[in-house]
């Protein structure tokens, strides 16, 4: 499109851009173009005399030319508008307001009623998230041992690993194979922030690493990563190459209380119990593995209306203590909605010896 523009030496040009923003002369529409020396400053109409003199006072010479320039391309501001005309008003309800990215890979919840438009969903995630090169939507809630979630491809390359970058971390992470979750990126900075030099940390659900690889990265410590997933372990190993941590955090396969009967029995300051649904059925392997002068456990389940929090904590303490230590709760918070009417929560319990006798 053929527009009139300010011509300017290169060394005028943020004069003569405030100037014409102050005025709202400057066509944003349209780019500032650059040749050689030269600037050129699209205008949204022509000058007044009086701003002709203001410019000249400036020591602007003014130059006048025609030069052909496209207009600046604009990315909607969120998804609703990205899908105006596209999505049937009768379905725009059901239009989804969040969705995880992962690296360059989103990954969305969809209504089923708006799969006949999961391709141009899935194209719009990636024009509104310009880092987005994949988007995937879920088929099914986490399942199995390994906590894998069922995806399929809507829109993209069809690729499942990526690098997420997190708190100055950089996760290998594949979004097919292994569990990774960046709406606990607080409870990882927030877990970690609380660990101190010279610590023995048990992370017993590590998944792809988060709490360890943040925990060595922040801290002179050790870190024992278990889980088992071999995908999960792989990633792991080259997050600990990429961030330059090999030798600070052991990863280790296996199930979690083998690993500790086998080599961590007593050795832990620090343990990480993420894995909400049946971490419950490990506190046996979780007091074993704390030193026998004590240690703090970060537990992690879920609350229900049926089954509350104060349940939750009266069983896990009640728990503990057949272990032979007495618990303090020193802090017990929701980490995020879990479902409908359900919460994941961390309770953070300080254990030190107790009165009871150790069960066996």
């Amino acid at each position: 499109m053929r527009k009139v523009c300010i011509q300017v030496d290169q060394h005028l040009g943020e004069q003569l851009r405030v100037f014409l923003m102050e005025q709202g002369l400057l066509d944003t529409e349209f780019p500032i173009a650059k040749e050689g020396s030269r600037l050129y400053f699209p205008l949204r109409q022509r000058l007044t005399a009086n701003e002709r003199e203001k410019l000249e006072e400036k020591g602007i010479l003014l130059e006048l030319v025609e030069k052909d320039l496209d207009p600046i391309s604009k990315k909607p501001a969120d998804l609703s508008s990205a899908l105006e005309g596209i999505v049937p008003d009768q379905l725009r309800q059901w239009l989804p307001n969040s969705l995880d990215i992962i690296g360059e890979i989103a990954i969305v919840e969809l209504n089923a009623a708006l799969t006949p438009f999961e391709q141009q969903i899935g194209e719009a995630i990636m024009v509104v998230n310009s880092r987005v090169s994949t988007v995937y939507a879920k088929e099914g809630g986490v399942e199995g041992i390994c906590r894998l979630r069922p995806l399929r491809l809507i829109a993209g390359e069809d690729q499942t690993r990526t690098i997420h970058t997190e708190y100055g971390i950089k996760l290998v992470i594949d979004v097919a194979e292994t569990y990774f979750s960046p709406r606990l990126g607080t409870e990882h900075d927030r877990v970690t922030r609380l660990v101190q030099p010279g610590e023995v940390i048990v992370d017993m659900f590590t998944g792809v690493g988060p709490f360890a690889l943040l925990a060595a990265k922040r801290q002179p410590v050790e870190v024992f990563a278990l889980d088992v997933n071999p995908q999960a372990i792989q990633c792991l190993q080259e997050s600990l190459e990429l961030n330059r941590l090999v030798g600070k955090v052991v990863p280790i396969l296996g199930e979690a209380r083998l690993i500790v009967n086998d080599r961590l029995a007593g050795k832990a300051d620090r343990i990480i119990m993420n894995l909400p649904n049946d971490a419950f059925s490990f506190l046996d392997a979780a007091a074993k593995s704390i030193k026998p002068s004590g240690g703090v456990i970060h537990f992690y389940g879920v609350t229900t209306e049926s089954f509350t929090a104060e349940m939750l904590v009266t069983d896990v303490v009640r728990e503990l203590t057949n272990y032979g230590y007495d618990v303090e709760i020193i802090n017990s918070r929701i980490v995020r909605p879990a479902a409908p009417h359900e919460d994941q929560i961390v309770l953070d319990l300080l254990l030190t010896p107790g009165k009871t006798t150790m069960a066996t």
